[in-house]
């Protein structure tokens, strides 16, 4: 006679062990460490605390005795708040003379930088690119960048319009510079100073 028994069953299954002793004495153990760590900063901010309150009531202490002298001696403090006033006006009018000579100062220039730049900005030319510009409110231009044809450079100065500073590159200098001699490409310098050749 044969008789199946089922090892699946709850009464044969070894019942794991949640937490054993050793490992429930460590976590009263880390929990004590943690409570007590939360403790001591507790005390140290409190303390601290209290002596930030001890420093307040002193600084309150003096501002009292402070308001106290300053009531006694009402009269002496207009006289120099009368001064500091006079100072302050004083000052005032240093620095609006400042702004008067300021907004005395004009521009040699009369075309804004903008439309300068607005100008460059629809005539390109392709296979030329600018690299650099500096403008100066003296009037001085000077425009760097690079071209793959040199024969680009003057039909790119030829189409500048008339205009002041666009004129004044026409009569100024121009340098060309070949970095690699085994290629076209070139870098220039347009500039409205004739004397930087």
């Amino acid at each position: 006679m044969y008789q199946q028994i089922n090892l699946y069953q709850p009464v044969f299954r070894r019942q794991p062990r949640v937490f054993s002793a050793l490992t429930l004495l460590q976590i009263i153990g880390l929990a004590s460490v943690v409570l007590f760590g939360f403790y001591l900063h507790a005390s140290w901010t409190l303390n601290g605390l209290d002596s930030t309150v001890d420093s307040l009531s002193a600084q309150y202490r003096q501002l009292e005795d402070r308001l106290g002298i300053l009531e006694t001696t009402g009269n002496d403090s207009t006289t120099s708040a009368q001064q500091e006033i006079a100072r302050l006006q004083a000052s005032l009018d240093e620095r609006q003379a400042l702004l008067d000579n300021f907004s005395r100062l004009r521009f040699r220039e009369t075309h804004a930088f903008g439309e300068f730049f607005e100008t460059l900005a629809t005539r390109s030319l392709p296979g030329l690119w600018l690299t650099g510009i500096r403008l100066t409110e003296d009037g001085e231009t000077e425009i760097r960048g690079a071209s793959v044809d040199p024969t680009l450079v003057p039909r790119y100065l030829q189409g500048m319009p008339a205009e002041p500073r666009f004129s004044a590159l026409h009569n100024g200098s121009i340098q060309l510079a070949r970095d690699d001699p085994a290629r076209p490409a070139v870098s220039f310098i347009l500039s409205s100073n004739r004397e930087e050749l």
